[in-house]
């Protein structure tokens, strides 16, 4: 269910979340407010101030643990581009050392591999990663029986090469899959609803409502989970992988290849 509820959230487009996370904020510290007002009694103590200052505290950890891993998960994506570029790049190279027809013969697999990486497919494209990886299947067979022909040196250097393509391609498709946990997101919306509903209890306690400033509070909550999820999503969004360097190697591929 809780992985479900995190698949829905890519359905969302990204401008709405900030707007359905400012609702759900309002709501619970007006909550907070009437709750106070039919149990709390009169008058606020130093106490619940101190709930409410720890509340914000694990919030704003919480915050920056989930946005650090977001981060993290975004950098690498972007790493394994550059790296899957030179590793095609290389074995490219490599396979034109071989005597025709084999050596042609590999270097149009290898470019015809590079095309469908430019953009790796997402988890739910069924059909491209069947794609990729029939033509890794075809790069790997190409390789096994051209390296019958090569001498130790030249054949260890191009199973290498290969090799290093396919399991850079494995670990970008994985990369591109792996999430920040549905768990975390729903603790961290929850958790944030929580911490505004106590705003509200504390605050009218003090004999304060603070709308416009409490409104602004929760309009960067809602921007900062906004932008994780945005960092997230490596296919849509603001923040994209850049895929410049994949796009090169396909240009310079092409001319060679036809």
């Amino acid at each position: 269910m809780i992985n479900q509820l995190a698949d829905l959230l890519d359905w969302v487009p990204l401008p709405a979340i900030p707007a359905v996370l400012l609702g759900i904020f309002f709501l619970a510290a007006e909550a907070g407010f009437f709750c106070h007002r039919c149990f709390g009694g009169s008058g606020g103590g130093e106490d619940e101030s101190q709930v409410l200052s720890t509340a914000l505290l694990v919030l704003a950890l919480l915050l920056g643990f989930t946005f650090s891993m977001a981060l993290d998960r975004y950098d690498e994506r972007r790493q394994l581009v550059v790296q899957e570029a030179n590793d095609i790049g290389t074995a490219w190279l490599r396979a034109g050392l071989l005597p025709a027809p084999q050596g042609p013969q590999l270097q149009s697999a290898l470019a015809d591999y590079a095309r469908i990486r430019v953009n790796s497919p997402l988890p739910h494209e069924t059909a491209r990663l069947a794609h990729a990886s029939a033509l890794r299947s075809r790069v790997w067979s190409l390789t096994s029986a051209a390296q019958a022909s090569l001498d130790g040196p030249r054949a260890v250097n191009l199973v290498s090469a290969v090799n290093a393509v396919l399991d850079t391609g494995t670990q970008r498709e994985k990369a591109v899959a792996a999430r920040v946990p549905g768990e975390v997101m729903l603790l961290l919306v929850g958790f944030s609803a929580v911490a505004c509903f106590l705003l509200g209890y504390v605050l009218d306690a003090h004999g304060h409502r603070h709308r416009f400033a409490s409104g602004i509070l929760f309009l960067l909550m809602g921007l900062t989970i906004m932008l994780i999820l945005d960092l997230d999503r490596p296919a849509d969004g603001a923040i994209l992988i850049d895929q410049s360097a994949m796009e090169t190697l396909v240009a310079s591929l092409a001319p060679a290849a036809g």
